[in-house]
């Protein structure tokens, strides 16, 4: 996690910016041990005390500028940043800056003397948190130790990771979520979520899916800590814990390898780590073997009637689902109870197996040849409602000539027998009929089916009486097959006194 910056050209140094520096550099001037890191022990061989000590020679001949201009070309680096750095109050001012792209966006640094640059940056920054620690970078690395920077100064433990309360307190309080005391989200009980465990901290954070933000929590705690590998110290996973029982989904839940690293190097937000994390692990269950099932955050293991039993959704949807699962045990895994989502979710794989849990070849082929787009609800509905018609129209006469009153009759039969009371109500309530006696029929079938009171205000009195004394005619009509509803016909159109005769085609 190493932070190196790009560089770009100079510029004049606007004024506000110029007496910043010049400040800085003043402050350093009368004391170097600004730079002087807390240390957890008082090391025998510390690199940086020897540097520092240097600096406070430096410092009491900054008024000699030989000694300054050699001691800013010459020997230890940091030692070179700081005596270039100490120049600039000597020279009481700044005329040109360089500037640098960072990890914490641009920065401009005064460029003097044979210095890296990242140890000008870091030096011409002593105060601030982060910048302050490009200084530190390759010591840190070289010397394997772990340095934290903090809003007032720095700490630095030579035994492996070691982080001060205040750095802790510190680093938690950049991430942008609301935490609890236990540094957990409000949503304490979702049944998956990222936990960053700081081991020596002995501090776990956990953010789940809902609270999960463009920002990669590992890399927000270790962003002010200059080490070899400044997230040495964190572990993280993704607890999965589903509600019920029967799910040891223990292996299908580990986080990739890949996709771990990817999130360790910071390449991917906690959102991101988590929503890849989360497709990942669905496509390791489907891909199990295992019959097991899921809705939402509900476990039901292998018990696939109270699966089935949840299911909310129409008889067409339910058939399809159930049928389909009779044939193909599987890991089932929906984001609700509703059917239809769960017909979404195997559609692309499996259509063809689900359609003809409701429906035969022919009326799957008269279905792809109307072409139709539809929804997968919609097309194991009308599935289901094409192999029924075919059913139901296959037990009913054919008729030839039929007279007005007796197509009439016999079409809101036949609807109701194929698609129910619904398209009969809406047959009616696009075309009554022409005559009174067409208008008596239609009334007869809503009374017949219980749904005369909601449209009895488009029929006449006459019109009403006459359907209330159809109504058995039809009722039987209704309730006919084969012969039988060749006779009902027969019967209601003598009924209506209609005249008209019924022949077989």
């Amino acid at each position: 996690m190493g932070r190196r910056a790009r560089f770009r050209g100079v510029k004049k140094t606007p004024k506000t910016l110029e007496k910043d520096i010049l400040e800085r550099s003043r402050r350093l001037a009368e004391d170097p041990e600004l730079l002087m890191p807390e240390c957890a022990r008082n090391c025998r061989r510390c690199t940086i005390r020897k540097s520092v000590d240097k600096m406070h020679k430096v410092a009491a001949k900054k008024d000699d500028p030989k000694k300054l201009e050699f001691a800013m070309n010459w020997g230890d680096q940091l030692v070179r940043a700081y005596a270039a750095t100490i120049s600039l109050a000597e020279a009481g001012k700044v005329p040109y800056l360089a500037a640098a792209k960072t990890p914490m966006g641009d920065v401009s640094y005064a460029v003097r003397g044979k210095v890296e640059r990242d140890k000008l940056i870091g030096v011409q920054n002593f105060d601030h948190p982060e910048l302050r620690l490009m200084a530190f970078w390759k010591i840190a690395e070289h010397d394997r130790l772990h340095m934290y920077s903090m809003e007032d100064h720095i700490f630095c433990s030579p035994d492996g990771p070691d982080p001060p309360a205040q750095y802790v307190e510190e680093a938690i309080s950049l991430l942008p979520y609301e935490m609890d005391d236990e540094h957990r989200c409000p949503h304490r009980d979702a049944v998956e979520r990222l936990r960053v465990r700081w081991k020596s901290a002995n501090v776990a954070l956990e953010i789940c899916p809902d609270c999960a933000g463009d920002v990669n929590t590992l890399h927000v705690l270790a962003s002010r800590i200059a080490a070899a590998d400044p997230t040495d110290d964190f572990e993280f996973d993704v607890p999965f814990e589903l509600h019920g029982e029967g799910c040891d989904l223990t292996h299908e839940s580990r986080v990739s390898a890949d996709l771990a690293a990817r999130y360790r190097r910071g390449e991917m937000t906690d959102a991101a780590f988590l929503k890849e994390n989360a497709a990942e692990r669905l496509k390791r269950i489907r891909e199990s073997g295992k019959e097991i099932y899921i809705i939402g955050e509900t476990c039901l293991g292998s018990d696939r009637s109270a699966f089935l039993s949840r299911l909310r959704g129409g008889e067409a949807e339910i058939e399809a689902v159930s049928g389909f699962l009779a044939d193909h045990p599987m890991a089932v895994v929906t984001r609700s109870d509703q059917a239809a989502n769960l017909l979404a979710d195997l559609w692309a794989d499996h259509s063809r197996e689900l359609l003809a849990q409701v429906a035969s070849p022919e009326t799957l082929e008269q279905l792809a040849k109307e072409g139709r787009e539809l929804t997968p609800a919609q097309a194991v509905a009308e599935a289901k409602r094409m192999e029924r018609s075919r059913g139901i129209t296959a037990q009913l006469p054919r008729f030839a000539g039929l007279g007005p009153a007796a197509s009439h009759a016999d079409r809101l039969a036949r609807v109701y027998l194929t698609e129910g009371k619904a398209a009969v109500i809406r047959l009616i309530t696009k075309s009554r009929g022409s005559s009174h006696d067409l208008r008596s029929v239609s009334y007869a079938f809503l009374v017949a089916m219980g749904e005369d009171s909601s449209l009895s205000w488009q029929f006449t009195r006459e019109e009403m009486d006459f359907g209330n004394y159809l109504s058995p005619f039809v009722q039987r009509l209704m309730s006919s097959t084969g012969d039988e509803y060749h006779e009902a016909l027969h019967l209601l159109l003598e009924a209506a006194g209609s005249g008209e005769k019924v022949t077989r085609a």
